[in-house]
């Protein structure tokens, strides 16, 4: 009895720290993640998605260029998935000031606001998705992470409906020297 009431102390701990994580303590994180200058050119990525329960369900690729202009960097992005159609995606993306960004996509319902500070770059937006039965939108939350070579960017996606995470993404960007 007293061992599950350590673990339930245990498992509070554990996501109440959680909850203390914040873009601004990414701040001295090196190398500094500019998406513009990240995504500007090409990029390709691999990923895998997982189902609710954890296990992977699909694997994906994207191929992706960006053009720099007047302040907005406009992406164009095939996505691969292994199961179902290939699928076209654009999206603009300005920074607003040295730690906000905002874009637009053709699958982004509104606009998607995020936070950058050193190395780490987070954002949260309404999703568009094709299947337009009773659920038209997810709520995507993406977590990125530039890693020390600068040419490898690691995001972690969490797809929720109704508040409930449905699944999740893994993917390493790449950047084409």
């Amino acid at each position: 009895m007293i061992n599950n009431y350590i673990a339930a102390f245990f498992i509070l701990f554990v996501l109440a720290s959680c909850s203390t994580l914040k873009p601004e303590n990414f701040g001295s994180g090196v190398p500094i993640l500019d998406p513009v200058k990240f995504f500007g050119g090409h990029t390709y990525s691999v990923g895998v998605l997982e189902a609710r329960n954890g296990k992977p369900s699909e694997r994906i690729t994207t191929k992706t260029t960006g053009v720099y202009a007047n302040g907005i960097l406009s992406l164009e992005q095939e996505l691969y998935p292994e199961q179902g159609k290939q699928n076209h995606r654009s999206f603009k993306l300005k920074r607003i000031d040295a730690h906000h960004v905002e874009s637009t996509g053709s699958d982004i319902d509104g606009i998607a606001r995020g936070e950058l500070y050193g190395n780490y770059f987070t954002w949260s937006f309404r999703l568009k998705i094709a299947d337009k039965g009773l659920v038209q939108h997810v709520n995507m939350t993406q977590h990125m992470f530039l890693m020390p070579d600068g040419n490898t960017l690691m995001i972690r996606s969490i797809i929720r409906k109704f508040g409930i995470i449905v699944k999740e993404i893994t993917e390493q960007f790449h950047k084409d020297d």
